[in-house]
């Protein structure tokens, strides 16, 4: 099998299916940019998902799901996608805001709007780090709670923002305790 994702021709970095997704979504009008820290833990895989539903199931038509790793590292048009974006929402899985930080790298003025997943997570995180250390049935109720959350906060203008990462913090791990 012969992974076209891997080739590298003219020196550019492009995934012909990313390359694709990007041509597609910029064919229309522009719309919200949606990024996660995308980190391989748990809070991580819940920002993912997050992400994933928020872009794909809840706002599909007013957002853009991108790829972290090719708006990064590639050239398959994710970072314009997110220059060009009319919002640009990054669920962190945690208060080190890696996928922003990472954005950074390729966009030094990056400024997103940022929603912290860990703020919604309630298991004790002291016990549990990896993925598999959940149900994928809990990991995706985390999710829906997250997506549903920016969703009101980000696209509908409801709810409140009282979940702040600067102000507070997750009291269910022995450091916020």
């Amino acid at each position: 099998m012969v992974n076209d994702c891997a080739k590298i021709s003219t020196g550019l970095r492009i995934c012909p299916e990313g390359a694709r997704y990007v041509k597609k979504v910029m064919s229309g009008s522009p719309r919200a940019a949606i990024l996660a820290c995308e980190g391989g833990c748990l809070k991580g895989e819940v920002a993912r998902v997050a992400a994933n539903i928020l872009a794909y199931q809840l706002e599909r038509e007013a957002s853009v799901r991108i790829c972290l790793g090719d708006a990064a590292t590639g050239d398959s048009g994710f970072v314009k996608l997110v220059q060009d974006a009319s919002q640009t929402i990054v669920i962190e899985g945690c208060f080190m805001h890696c996928g922003t930080q990472i954005m950074k790298t390729r966009i030094a003025d990056f400024e997103p709007e940022i929603v912290e997943a860990s703020q919604f997570l309630d298991f004790d995180r002291d016990k549990y780090f990896e993925i598999f250390d959940l149900p994928r049935a809990e990991i995706d109720q985390y999710a829906q709670k997250v997506a549903d959350y920016t969703q009101r906060l980000k696209f509908q203008g409801k709810g409140d923002d009282t979940l702040n990462p600067e102000t507070s913090t997750c009291a269910t791990c022995s450091s916020c305790r």
